[in-house]
């Protein structure tokens, strides 16, 4: 199916305009939700790193206590005097518990301190404080404690969450502890692998430690939860992906809707350098979700609204630009027809007017040359006129404006101006004093255009290449002397074929200067090269049908530089097709 060219405009500035608007559109409704989740994660990173410094001082004051109570030398022998005898003195005894009692009561000041117990070399409680322990525990036994107690990293050690099984009224309940080796300094031993126990509540120090605002403070040992709200609407899922994204070392994430818990989270955490604990902020993305949606509402009306808008003004610009280009189609069809009384309107289009301009000034320099031509000698007018008649061709002029007619036609504004200039610097060369000695190099440019402009016509089929001396760039030569050599190589030597090559060579050879023009084309007959040869020797151009071109440049040649200049055929089957001219350096005479 083909459609027009308008058709065509309109569909492609519609598509490119929508892609513009549809990329803008995301890239505004990434950018706001981004935005807004990077506010939330400065929300709570800023909420977890004051958790993490409340926890962090609460949590040095208590590894201070629990030392200076650890330390305190009344507890050390009562404790080495516990795991050192078989049968207990309980006069001394007594004493001991009266003097741990007064020393573990410095824990107090803390406030938060549920209970305290001594644990000695048999694993089981020598003294408590607070709540009564059951007799018998073996702490041993406990994957919790072995797991805090025998860390040989540190020195003081925090337990995750863990039952209180081993107090007689709270066997329920769960706590979190420190726990603290007791060690007699004076005598450089440890008082048998004996540990001060302290269980502590979080819940006070925390400031948000029932989630019961919009984020839920939560803290891990790494992996595993040490202390999470008691209200959370997390699923397990969701709580194995956060273990998950700590396990990875995440920083923040985002943990997914689960099945049974449509809202997703931003998770922040920080690591605390006391206890090793992960504080994580937990945020529920609803505000965030709901904003996305109302953005891509937003986006997506603006998205059509632009597309109705795009598909107008799409339609309105290329009536606009086809319009002109439409009126210009029809005064190139009137030229191609034969009629040389056309006129060429004004549009608003650089490129459009360009095209007007030259073909205008072609055509008036068209008439006056032709009548300038008719008043002149015979021998001279005739001359003359066969040179502008090979170089401003009407069959080369009519080809080049019908391609810049499909051109149009095609929207390949790029190309139209390409030829257009192209054929401006053509005609303005060939018909402006066309008769006049000109450096070599501006015939050699003007040959390349030439060149380049057939190759549109042709699709770039031409192969070419041209060489010159450097010395020779400002040798005076007669004007449009190699074109037609060119023109010819085209029409014939690549004739019946689908691409071809050619070269033009300016050689210094001292005295003479030597300007080959070759093609690959198909090679010309002997006996044809032998009587072109002849005809270009001893007779006179006008008493010849064929061969025009070449015995006009030869009499030319003849007229400017004298007899030792000329033209020579050089064609053999296998091998390439050459016209060679030779000019003398100095004219004779």
């Amino acid at each position: 199916m083909k459609f027009s060219l308008r058709q065509q405009m309109i569909f492609s500035f519609s598509i490119v305009f929508i892609a513009l608007i549809v990329v803008f559109g995301s890239l505004i409704l990434n950018y706001n939700i981004s935005s807004y989740q990077k506010q939330s994660y400065n929300s709570i990173n800023k909420v977890v790193k004051a958790n993490l410094s409340l926890i962090d001082n609460h949590l040095d004051q208590l590894i201070t206590v629990s030392k200076i109570v650890a330390n305190d030398q009344d507890i050390i022998n009562a404790v080495t005097y516990r795991n050192s005898v078989q049968e207990i003195d309980y006069s001394v005894e007594l004493y001991n518990q009266r003097e741990v009692a007064s020393k573990i009561k410095q824990l107090d000041v803390l406030g938060n301190i549920t209970n305290a117990l001594i644990i000695g070399n048999n694993h089981e409680y020598l003294y408590y404080y607070g709540s009564s322990p059951v007799r018998g525990y073996r702490f041993d036994q406990q994957d919790w404690f072995n797991k805090a107690a025998y860390m040989e990293d540190k020195y003081i050690r925090f337990t995750n969450f863990h039952p209180t099984d081993y107090l007689l009224n709270y066997r329920n309940r769960k706590t979190v502890s420190v726990i603290t080796p007791i060690i007699n300094a004076n005598q450089y031993y440890s008082a048998g692998r004996t540990f001060l126990m302290t269980d502590f509540n979080l819940d006070p120090i925390l400031s948000d430690k029932n989630g019961q605002g919009n984020m839920q403070i939560a803290i891990y040992d790494g992996v595993n939860p040490v202390h999470f709200a008691n209200n959370s609407h997390l699923s397990t899922l969701q709580k194995e992906d956060i273990s998950e994204g700590l396990r990875k070392g995440k920083k923040s994430f985002i943990v997914a809707k689960s099945g049974d818990h449509p809202v997703s989270y931003l998770v922040v955490n920080e690591t605390s350098l006391v206890s090793g604990w992960a504080i994580l902020g937990i945020m529920p993305l609803t505000e965030v979700e709901e904003l996305r949606s109302t953005n891509k509402t937003v986006v997506i009306a603006m998205v059509v609204i632009a597309c109705m808008l795009v598909v107008l003004l799409s339609g309105l610009i290329s009536k606009s630009i086809l319009n002109p280009m439409q009126s210009l189609l029809q005064r190139f069809n009137q030229i191609a027809s034969g009629r040389r009384d056309v006129s060429f309107k004004e549009s608003k289009s650089k490129e459009i007017n360009l095209i007007a301009e030259t073909a205008d000034h072609m055509l008036k320099n068209i008439n006056q040359l032709t009548d300038e031509v008719v008043e002149e000698q015979r021998r001279l007018a005739t001359e003359q006129l066969k040179v502008l008649q090979h170089q401003i061709n009407p069959h080369f002029l009519n080809n080049v404006l019908q391609s810049i007619k499909a051109m149009a036609v095609c929207g390949d504004t790029e190309s139209i101006s390409k030829a257009t200039t192209l054929l401006g610097k053509i005609l303005s060369y060939s018909v402006y004093n066309p008769y006049e000695l000109v450096e070599l190099k501006q015939e050699l440019s003007y040959t390349e255009n030439y060149i380049i402009l057939q190759n549109i016509r042709f699709n770039g089929l031409i192969k070419y290449s041209m060489s010159c001396d450097e010395q020779l760039d400002h040798f005076l030569v007669p004007k449009l002397m190699i074109q037609p050599l060119v023109e010819n190589a085209i029409e014939h030597g690549f004739e019946d074929r689908k691409e071809g090559h050619l070269s033009i060579v300016v050689e210094d050879a001292g005295r003479e200067i030597y300007i080959a023009i070759t093609n690959d084309g198909a090679a010309v007959d002997s006996a044809e090269v032998k009587r072109i040869n002849s005809m270009l020797s001893n007779q006179d151009t006008y008493k010849q049908n064929q061969s025009i071109g070449l015995l006009n440049l030869n009499q030319r040649l003849k007229s400017c530089y004298g007899m030792q200049a000329g033209v020579k055929m050089l064609s053999r089957e296998g091998m390439n097709t050459s016209i060679v001219i030779t000019i003398p350096k100095r004219k004779e005479g």
